[in-house]
C-alpha cells in the first residue's frame, strides 16, 4: 500500500464517528435556536411593557387633564361633557392618543356633526399607533387600525370613572390593560375579527354576554383559532402582561387563580389579592 492511500485511510471517520459529529452538531443547533428564540421573546416583551407602561400613563394624564375624570372604556363622548365643540368620540385608546404623542393625528380627526365640531375616532381608523401593536402577534398579519391592548372594562367604564378616587382596592391593585391577540375567531359584540384599536375590545364590562360570575381569566399563547374576544390573551405561555392603575406593568402568571385575578380587575370591591399574586 502507498504511503498517500495508508495516510488517507487513517484520517477517514467510520460511520459511527460521523453519526456522533452529526448528533453533536444537531444539539448545538437546538441550543443555538433556543437561546435565540429566548432572546426574542425577551425583547418582545420588554416592548409590550413598555407600551402598556406609556398606555396607562397617558391615561391617567387624560384623567389628570379632565379633572380627574377618566375616558370611556366603550366608544362614546367623553363622559360629562356631551355633544359640545372640541369633545371627542371613541374609546379609551383614542381620548389618550394627545398624551401619547398623537396629538396631531387627534385633531386630524375633527368632524362636524350638527353645529358643532368633535374628534371622532372612526375618521382616522385607518391609521397604525405603534404603541398599540405588537410585530409578534400570531392570530394574522396585523392591519394598519388594529390593537394588542384590551381594557379592563370594570376599571374602565363606559360611562368614565373618577380617578383616584373610584379605585379604593388602590390603584396598583388594579388592572387596567392587558395584552391581547389583535384578531379572535369569534363575533361577540365588541370583540371578533375585525376588532380595531377605535373600537376596542374589553373583558369583564358586560354581563348579557360576559357573566362577572363565570370563571373567566386570560389565555396564555392560545392557538389563534382558540383566541376569544371574551378574554385577554398573553402572548407567552407563562402567562400574560397587564398594566395597573399606577402606572406600572406587571406579569401575571398563568397559575393565578381565578379568585385573584378578579380581584385584581374589580377596582372598589374590597377584596383582598391572594398570596398567588
Amino acid at each position: 500500500m502507498s504511503q498517500s492511500r495508508a495516510f488517507r485511510n487513517r484520517r477517514a471517520f467510520t460511520l459511527t464517528q460521523l453519526l456522533v459529529i452529526l448528533a453533536l452538531l444537531a444539539f448545538a443547533l437546538g441550543v443555538l435556536l433556543a437561546s435565540v428564540s429566548k432572546v426574542r421573546q425577551a425583547a418582545e416583551r420588554a416592548v409590550s411593557q413598555n407600551n402598556l407602561k406609556q398606555i396607562n400613563l397617558g391615561t391617567i394624564k387624560t384623567a389628570d387633564d379632565m379633572n380627574g375624570k377618566m375616558p370611556p372604556g366603550s366608544e362614546g363622548l367623553y363622559p360629562g361633557i356631551g355633544l359640545v365643540e372640541g369633545n371627542g368620540y371613541g374609546p379609551c385608546l383614542f381620548h389618550i392618543l394627545p398624551n401619547l404623542e398623537q396629538n396631531a393625528l387627534y385633531k386630524s380627526s375633527m368632524l362636524k356633526v350638527g353645529e358643532v365640531n368633535i374628534f371622532a375616532a372612526w375618521t382616522i381608523n385607518d391609521n397604525m399607533i405603534k404603541t398599540f401593536t405588537l410585530p409578534a402577534d400570531p392570530s394574522g398579519e396585523p392591519a394598519r387600525d388594529r390593537t394588542n391592548y384590551i381594557a379592563n372594562g370594570l376599571a374602565i367604564t363606559p360611562t368614565g370613572a373618577k380617578f383616584p378616587t373610584f379605585y379604593s382596592d388602590g390603584t396598583s391593585q388594579t388592572i387596567f390593560y392587558a395584552e391581547c391577540y389583535s384578531q379572535v375567531t369569534d363575533s361577540i359584540p365588541g370583540g371578533g375579527k375585525g376588532s380595531t384599536w377605535n373600537v376596542t375590545r374589553r373583558w369583564w364590562d358586560n354581563p348579557v354576554w360576559i357573566p362577572v360570575q363565570s370563571p373567566l381569566m386570560f389565555q396564555s399563547a392560545p392557538p389563534p383559532d382558540e383566541a376569544s374576544a371574551r378574554l385577554p390573551q398573553g402572548f407567552l405561555r407563562e402567562g400574560i402582561q397587564v398594566g395597573m392603575g399606577d402606572g406600572s406593568v406587571r406579569f401575571v402568571s398563568d397559575s393565578i387563580t381565578t379568585a385573584t385575578f378578579y380581584a385584581a380587575c374589580t377596582p372598589n370591591a374590597g377584596d383582598i389579592l391572594g398570596a398567588d399574586w
